[in-house]
């Protein structure tokens, strides 16, 4: 199956091998591309934390037709997971659409559409298409924001709440501060604050004749939208930011929340020092871990482009490296601690070999997908009591030695909430 997945935490491997059977990953300008033959079934965490099947391809689908292929998932905070899929019904049409899956509820009422077809149609101006993974995110208050492409053949963000559709954001368009729209980064967005959707785009900007190092044409940025407060602009390449940083592409996923203090958002970028690890909070930006920066590995070489670990308070963890180690680092009140590296046992006596980009729970946990030394992708939690064990096996090793995993996992995409809900694509 091909799925368009920006929204995918990317797998770093920095010297050493990755299991080239299982998944290929390839950027590309505004997104990117996801072939794994194996990932075509949705699994969620239920109530005691197991993973339970939520659906797979070829299995029914709500309007009457199967599942064809499945999206990339998304934990909702109350604990089910929001997905896009394409469906095929009777008479063989393809459709996409969005779906909510419940691992509470008895196999045969899991999955429920997140709203009917017709909402897809009734604004005018805002009339989206499904012909490909919508990537959809949500808040507490269930509003669904998701990326989709429009009868006139521009891209939009799509916001759903209280049973209507609005566009918040087209190519075409022009931010707060008047630049245009090119191109919205599908599977960029993720919900913050009283309905603000944060996600990457490319701007349209003017040549600078007298600046022959400014970036011409598009330039990459962060953007911030809402219905009440327009489209306004976090971060653009070409221009600077804390500590006299002047961002370079490629921007990474950003992660965002809603906190006390408002939206949250974390992301890593280029600069013209190399790559930094922001921060906004309270309607400020800080660059909090750049390149270069000492620890006790060694100074920090390589910061992921994937989704950076993020809580409430400000806590961040990023997958980066030290020369050619892969390490996961947690910042958290200006203080860095290394939490896991390459080499590390897992609970099964293997070794780390690479890892993925990490996701904080409320609680401090860290959730990370990896690849050991036998080539098997797992998925761990990291408490901050630095007890470490496959998710969905609090109770580690008896249940795996008396069985073993009965089905694969796609690391990839990994989804957690947080309160430590999690789901993932996978095999049966």
């Amino acid at each position: 199956m091909k799925t368009r997945a920006l929204g995918l935490a990317l797998a770093l491997c920095l010297g050493c091998a990755v299991d080239a059977g299982a998944v290929s990953l390839t950027l590309q300008g505004q997104g990117a591309t996801l072939e794994d033959s194996n990932s075509n079934v949705l699994y969620a965490s239920d109530s005691d934390g197991e993973p339970v099947l939520i659906t797979a391809v070829g299995l029914p689908s709500p309007d009457g037709g199967a599942f064809s292929e499945l999206g990339v998932p998304s934990m909702m905070p109350d604990g089910r997971v929001l997905f896009g899929a394409e469906t095929t019904a009777k008479d063989k049409k393809l459709n996409w659409g969005i779906y909510i899956g419940d691992p509470n509820v008895s196999p045969l009422y899991r999955v429920a559409r997140a709203f009917d077809p017709p909402v897809l149609t009734a604004t005018k101006d805002c009339a989206p298409l499904l012909n490909g993974d919508p990537f959809p995110v949500a808040d507490a208050k269930g509003n669904i924001a998701f990326m989709s492409h429009l009868p006139e053949k521009r891209d939009a963000l799509i916001y759903y709440s209280e049973g209507k559709l609005t566009c918040l954001a087209r190519s075409g368009g022009t931010t707060n501060e008047g630049h245009e729209m090119a191109v919205l980064s599908f599977g960029s967005p993720q919900m913050g604050d009283q309905g603000q959707v944060v996600f990457n785009a490319w701007l349209k900007y003017p040549p600078e004749k007298n600046d022959k190092d400014a970036p011409q044409g598009h330039r990459q940025a962060l953007l911030i939208a809402s219905r009440q407060n327009g489209i306004t602009e976090l971060a653009v390449e070409g221009e600077y930011g804390p500590n006299h940083a002047k961002y370079a592409r490629p921007f990474g996923l950003p992660a965002a929340l809603a906190s006390p203090v408002g939206t949250l958002i974390a992301f890593t970028a280029k600069t013209q020092s190399g790559s930094a690890l922001f921060l906004y909070s309270n309607g400020e930006m800080s660059r909090i871990l750049p390149t270069g920066t000492n620890t006790p590995l060694g100074p920090v070489s390589y910061l992921s482009p994937g989704r950076p670990g993020l809580m409430a308070d400000g806590t961040t963890a990023v997958l980066a490296g030290c020369a050619r180690l892969p390490v996961i680092f947690r910042m958290a009140h200006q203080k860095l601690d290394v939490r896991l590296q390459r080499g590390q046992l897992t609970p099964f006596g293997t070794e780390l070999e690479s890892l993925g980009d990490p996701v904080l729970t409320a609680s401090g946990s860290m959730f990370i997908g990896a690849t050991d030394t036998d080539g098997s992708e797992q998925l761990y939690v990291l408490n901050l009591d630095d007890s470490f064990f496959e998710v969905g096996e609090p109770g580690m090793i008896y249940k795996i030695a008396a069985g073993g995993r009965h089905h694969s996992i796609f690391t990839g995409t990994l989804t957690v909430n947080e309160r430590g809900d999690f789901a993932y694509l996978g095999g049966k």
